[in-house]
């Protein structure tokens, strides 16, 4: 599947030319190549690289990392109703990545102030300077989602760039922003009344509302001044499970919580659990963010979809991965002839989106080879 995303210009998202799938991506290129980097394979790594330098390429001004630019550079899109925040931080993680894999020194030294330009630009994006980024509607991979403010998927990912850039340039100054965002993630998405006095605490009315809102062990999604989101996400709790913030016990106690709906007949987790519906106070919210059809039906898309992608990153986040797991997500994919769905309709298990998809090859590769070589997506 890898290879028939392969271009002069990196990875496009999908082998379907539909819509703008057959693009280079911020996100999907850099999920892609860290599946790319897994195999070993030259070739695969060579086109990772391409992707990288595409879009370095179009890195604008402000540091920005485009969400998508078409093969022949005439169509680049920083995102469309709002920009896409997490290309940014997908990108440092990817050069970072790659530098690890290869040792090449003249690619990082090559990369090395486009890196610094994103995190200058996502250092701005922490609007207050407190450290926490605030993400618009639609700001992320989850882009027809309730999630708004600050939005817990960003926040871990943000951390792991922090981490991948100082643990190669060693920075004093990045070191204490990093242990700074962890004490923010700790206390701010899973809160507690007796912290309510704690120098990390964001704001102390919207904490009170999430210590109301909060339900242990599964951190909260997202927070802001409309809301608390509780919904659980499944994606932003893979990252957490990389970064050292619960210890070994609660995050055996969050995996058992997640994984209460795992169904025997299908086990792909969702992205978004529960579904949200007319009873739900965010729905008519949900139903008004889309660009151009309404997708988040119940058990669809983010709204309790099931995704490869995501699914693939929780079980090579897990404590522990079994051959069961990986058996039975194999079987999945086989069943539908390696059609590589974007997602599967979360009753019905119905390959559902857009088909021949990276994202959800590369799922299935990065929960394999952290499972073969015992060893976990993040090399931090």
């Amino acid at each position: 599947m890898l290879r028939e995303l392969q271009t002069k210009e990196g990875f496009t998202a999908s082998a379907v030319d539909t819509d703008n799938y057959h693009r280079v991506w911020g996100r999907d290129g850099v999920v892609v190549g860290l599946a790319a980097l897994g195999t070993g394979d030259e070739e695969l790594i060579a086109t990772f690289k391409k992707t990288l330098k595409t879009l370095k390429k179009y890195q604008d001004r402000t540091g920005r990392i485009p969400s998508n630019v078409s093969l022949d550079g005439e169509n680049v899109s920083y995102g469309t109703t709002v920009g896409r925040i997490d290309s940014t931080i997908w990108f440092v993680i990817g050069v970072c990545e790659y530098y690890f894999k290869t040792e090449d020194a003249k690619f990082i030294a090559e990369f090395k102030s486009s890196i610094e330009k994103a995190l200058f630009y996502l250092e701005c994006l922490e609007l207050n300077g407190r450290g926490l980024l605030y993400i618009p509607g639609g700001g992320d991979w989850a882009d027809e989602y309730i999630n708004e403010g600050y939005v817990l998927f960003d926040q871990a990912l943000y951390a792991l760039a922090i981490r991948y850039h100082n643990k190669i340039f060693k920075s004093a100054e990045q070191s204490e922003k990093y242990r700074h965002l962890l004490n923010l993630i700790k206390i701010n998405y899973f809160p507690h009344k007796e912290y309510i006095d704690s120098p990390y605490v964001y704001h102390k009315k919207i904490y009170e509302r999430s210590c109301e809102k909060y339900k242990a062990p599964l951190p909260l999604t997202s927070f802001g001044p409309f809301s608390v989101v509780g919904t659980h996400d499944l994606f932003a709790l893979a990252l957490i499970l990389n970064l050292p913030i619960c210890n070994e016990k609660m995050r055996k106690k969050m995996e058992k919580e997640i994984e209460l709906g795992f169904k025997e007949d299908f086990p792909i987790l969702p992205a978004f659990s529960p579904i949200i519906d007319e009873k739900y106070p965010l729905w008519k919210s949900l139903k008004r963010n889309h660009l151009y059809n309404f997708k988040n039906k119940p058990y669809e898309f983010h709204n309790g979809g099931l995704w490869p992608m995501v699914y693939g990153f929780y079980l090579a986040s897990k404590t522990k991965i079994t051959k069961k797991e990986m058996l039975e997500f194999s079987e999945i994919l086989k069943k539908d002839d390696y059609t590589f769905p974007e997602f599967y309709h979360g009753k019905l298990h119905t390959p559902l989106g857009t088909s021949r998809l990276g994202f959800s090859a590369a799922g299935f590769l990065i929960a394999y080879y952290a499972y073969m070589n015992k060893t976990k997506p993040f090399n931090i």
